[in-house]
């Protein structure tokens, strides 16, 4: 994935979640590596749960496989998790172990 794809990836996602907020949980445990690239590019004035928030356990769960290839994935699960309505906060790792996602930046 070259600047210009992933510059166009950041973007919808940050459209997204300007729009749904709520939507951060449908990334499952990828949120946290996008949360960090999404705060790379913008800040807390263009998305409110760009703050500082990060939950270690949720981290150590995303496989490392390179920001190219996590996209994808976490594109993937979005979109498995929006089809299906699974926007809840009670998701799987790639492991098929149970984890609840929760920001604390999203304040709820």
């Amino acid at each position: 994935m070259n600047k210009n794809e992933l510059d166009k990836c950041l973007i919808s996602i940050l459209q997204i979640l300007q729009a749904k907020p709520l939507a951060y949980r449908s990334f499952g445990i990828y949120w946290w590596p996008i949360k960090a690239i999404l705060k790379q590019k913008y800040t807390k004035e263009n998305l409110y749960l760009l703050g500082d928030y990060v939950d270690p356990d949720g981290v150590e769960r995303v496989p490392d496989v390179g920001v190219s290839e996590m996209i994808k994935q976490a594109f993937s699960e979005f979109q498995m998790n929006t089809s299906f309505g699974f926007d809840g906060n009670q998701v799987t790792d790639t492991e098929g172990e149970p984890y609840t996602i929760f920001d604390q930046d999203a304040d709820i």
